[in-house]
């Protein structure tokens, strides 16, 4: 019996549902544990946001990684002249000629444009951060679950995108730029609900 898996570019709406709630769970689940069992000492407003801070630049690093330093280094080889002969052994020459193509039409502005997307994306971490930190102080885990479900809701119109059934990279800027925005906004809110210094020690 051979089992059959539906393709996620076909399924836009239950795979967004699915990778959002996924991440949600590890990402703010992932925060609830650390700052319970390993940061106690860093119950603070600013330890929440040093914490983001991390966890957004661990983010940024791990995807220039796996994304843009490929893709850089894939560049170099098309100037050279070297993509074609160094990768046909390991691609099918339509695959290769449609990532050539991809990577001729992007520009140097997709690269500048996903760092402002970045910049964004960790204003969207501390405020997150500080969210669960907020659930740990006053000992509610529904925040944990609200966070994971504003986590989702954050991710789940990004794979739109990922898909191709939405082609625009400035929509996808301009939607995180606008999270962005209102996490910044809830940074700024949450000073006045989280204490300056650990109140348990």
């Amino acid at each position: 019996m051979i089992l059959s898996f539906p393709n996620y570019a076909d399924h836009p709406w239950w795979f967004g549902l699915y990778g959002g709630l996924a991440a949600g769970l590890f990402e703010e689940f992932g925060r609830f544990i650390l700052f319970t069992w390993l940061l106690k000492k860093f119950h603070t407003y600013k330890g929440g946001i040093s914490f983001g801070v991390g966890w957004g630049g661990i983010e940024a690093v791990v995807l220039m990684l796996m994304m843009f330093v490929p893709n850089i280094l894939f560049a170099f080889m098309i100037n050279a002249g070297t993509f074609d002969s160094m990768l046909a052994a390991q691609l099918p020459s339509d695959q290769l000629a449609s990532m050539k193509e991809t990577l001729l039409n992007q520009g140097a502005s997709f690269y500048l444009w996903a760092g402002v997307e970045r910049f964004f994306a960790v204003f969207i971490q501390i405020a997150l951060s500080l969210f669960v930190l907020l659930a740990v102080i006053k000992g509610k885990i529904s925040y944990v679950i609200y966070a994971l479900l504003i986590h989702a809701a954050i991710d789940f119109p990004l794979v739109f995108f990922q898909t191709g059934h939405v082609t625009s990279i400035w929509m996808v800027e301009l939607y995180v730029a606008v999270i962005g925005i209102f996490s910044y906004l809830f940074i700024k809110k949450s000073k006045s609900w989280i204490p300056e210094v650990n109140e348990s020690f």
